[in-house]
């Protein structure tokens, strides 16, 4: 099986460091980039893998004092990692991999996540010391770098798995991780902002791009690994007739010869019409609540096509670009429409309570699907009066003017995951800028697209397209990106 099989030079900068000569480069790290040459007349204190004396920001207790010697050898550690290219997965194999999940194949997928970990992050951490010395200096990038960095060090000193024990401590660790991480996307987001009149736009937007991506790559490895856990531990906690509240202490070993039949966090016949009504159905509240609009009287979200197309995928993925799509389509009708139902507000509380209203208050927001033996493709289309000609150029940046004076809204946030609906307790009329090109990253993540056509004056096509089948490879790139920002 294929994810079975995928289980299965700096000497001359150090003695540069030696001598009391650096190549200066970002205030991530001094090597890295184009740089110039400087004299130092003493080593940095800095306590990150950078050898800034700008940085104060701290990876633990032992942090204080390293030297430059040390600090070019945690470098060269780290392009040890960034050497080494992703093995990519497939949803199919994941899926394949979860059937017939014995105890050894549950340890051979903790260390192929083990390994993989490391290597993803330390690309990312690499990114860090190609940005502009400017960013370097912004504290909330600085505070993404330094999480990247401890967990790149904790995931690779990690033992090997080699019991169910140790693989339970292996999640428990990737957990800690997951919740320590959810801070990262606002610490990214008021990075940017606060870095869009100094980096040159194109250059944050690749960055973000790569580092978002890379970012759902490592969550999938990491939650499917924990899914699959789960459901083994539970499912084996049954087969030897233990209660729930009963330790791990007769769960050593699994009995020979114990299967189960898990696929984790994917789903192998997703059905996109019901994942469009359960979005339809939370949005429509929000914004009933937000602009305190009778029960019902949002705008009606109407299903049509291919209702019963099934697809494979990580429903969570989807849920967020479709809630995004119908969150968007369904602020800019009320706010279009939203005039006459204050004008008529006796015909909304009418509709409300099941009376004979005329028309409806808002226009319906129309979701297409349709499904061919490779492809799903959904259309969000609304009249919402269309996206204006100063914005529609801009809407997949993270940067822009326009966008970067949003991206300060993540303040009002400590953590996101980028989940569909966990931003409730902020008003949807508070916009981050954030969940059009985060739609795209989940889709091109999976080799799918989202695009956007504005009617000028009635509304907007939005399209997403994913492969139906789960045979495509994780989209992500160990490289740098250099090219220019994708349309």
């Amino acid at each position: 099986m294929a994810l079975n099989r995928i289980v299965g030079t700096k000497g001359q900068q150090l003695r540069r460091a030696a001598a009391g000569t650096v190549r200066v480069g970002s205030a991530f790290a001094a090597t890295r980039g184009k740089t110039t040459t400087t004299t130092t007349a003493a080593p940095s204190s800095s306590p990150s893998p950078s050898i800034s004396s700008s940085s104060e920001s701290t990876l633990g207790s032992g942090g204080h004092g390293r030297t430059l010697q040390q600090k070019f050898y945690e470098n060269r550690i780290l392009d040890r990692y960034t050497a080494q290219e992703p093995k990519k997965v497939t949803l199919r194999q994941l899926v394949l991999f979860g059937r017939q999940l014995t105890a050894d194949k549950l340890v051979a997928s903790a260390n192929y996540v083990r390994s993989e970990l490391p290597v993803r992050l330390a690309h990312r951490i690499s990114d860090f010391q190609f940005l502009p010395y400017i960013a370097g200096t912004n504290p909330h990038l600085r505070t993404v770098y330094d999480l990247y960095w401890r967990a790149f060090d904790e995931f690779r000193k990690f033992p090997a798995v080699k019991t169910l024990d140790d693989n339970r401590r292996f999640c428990d660790n990737m957990k800690k991780n997951l919740l320590e991480h959810s801070q990262v996307i606002p610490q990214l987001g008021m990075g940017v902002s606060e870095c869009a009149d100094l980096v040159a736009a194109d250059e944050i937007d690749r960055f973000m791009n790569q580092m978002l991506i890379s970012r759902i790559s490592r969550r999938t490895l990491a939650e499917q690994h924990i899914a699959l856990s789960e459901q083994f531990d539970n499912d084996l906690r049954a087969h030897l007739g233990l209660q729930t509240s009963e330790g791990f202490a007769q769960m050593r070993q699994a009995p020979r010869g114990f299967a189960t039949q898990r696929i984790g966090i994917v789903r192998a016949d997703c059905c996109a019409a019901q994942i469009v009504h359960e979005c339809a159905h939370h949005v429509a509240g929000i914004y009933e609540d937000a602009h305190h609009l009778p029960p019902g009287t949002a705008p009606h979200v109407v299903v049509e096509g291919h209702t019963d197309a099934t697809f494979m995928c990580i429903p969570a993925h989807f849920s967020y670009i479709v809630h995004e799509l119908l969150k968007n389509a369904m602020a800019h009708v009320v706010r279009r429409f939203a005039p006459s139902l204050d004008a008529d507000a006796d015909a909304a509380t009418a509709a409300a309570a099941g009376s004979d209203a005329s028309d409806p208050v808002f226009p319906p927001i129309r979701v297409t699907i349709c499904s061919s033996h490779s492809d799903i493709v959904v259309r969000v289309s609304d009249q919402g009066g269309g996206i204006g000609p100063d914005a529609l150029p801009y809407i997949w940046s993270f940067t822009h003017p326009l966008k970067a004076k949003r991206l300060h809204n993540f303040h009002a946030v400590r953590r996101m995951e980028a989940r569909a609906g966990e931003a409730d307790s902020v008003s949807p009329l508070v916009s981050f800028g954030f969940g059009l090109p985060m739609s795209r990253v989940y889709a091109r993540y999976w080799g799918g697209s989202v695009s956007v056509h504005s009617l000028p004056g009635h509304g907007v096509d939005a399209y997403i397209q994913l492969p139906r089948l789960g045979n495509v490879v994780e989209n992500i790139s160990a490289r740098r990106a250099q090219a220019s920002s994708p349309d």
